[in-house]
């Protein structure tokens, strides 16, 4: 069983990470960075988790990239309204308020921020400021589906 939970969460991390590297491709590309080698790594054998290699870049098109960067978060820094979280999650999905060290369901979002809840149970919501709200990590998925009640064992 736990098997079985593990491979589901790899395959969603698999596919979180084919994402990215078409998104980071997509992006390096239109700043005219190449970048041969990106592709997705092998889930890690002890922990599980997927990482996105950056492969090998030539020095030139590393640094027209870092130059996008800086651009780009210097723009940030300019701007006199709050900075937009990079993660955005989907109804369901299983995040962390770091602020509040809990790990939960996105819910959507609020006037104040994003609501979260228990994950796969009921319980109560709360706010979360989205800046402070990031995707779990494999070992974070895999206990919160370890705390998952087994409608076997409780009925």
């Amino acid at each position: 069983m736990a098997n079985q939970k593990l491979r589901k969460i790899t395959k969603g991390q698999r596919r979180q990470a084919r994402t990215a590297c078409e998104a980071l491709r997509e992006v390096a590309e239109a700043a005219g960075c190449q970048l041969p080698s990106l592709g997705v790594d092998s889930p890690s054998l002890i922990t599980g988790e997927v990482l996105v290699d950056l492969g090998r870049a030539r020095p030139d098109s590393v640094l027209n990239l870092v130059d996008v960067l800086r651009v780009g978060l210097a723009t940030l820094a300019a701007e006199s309204s709050p900075v937009t979280p990079l993660f955005r999650p989907t109804v369901g999905d299983l995040v962390v308020d770091t602020a509040s060290g809990r790990v939960g369901e996105y819910k959507g979002a609020a006037d104040a921020g994003w609501t979260l809840g228990p994950w796969l149970m009921d319980g109560p919501t709360w706010t979360a400021d989205p800046l402070h709200v990031r995707a779990p990590t494999v070992n974070e998925k895999v206990r919160a589906a370890m705390t998952i009640p087994d409608p076997v064992k409780a009925g």
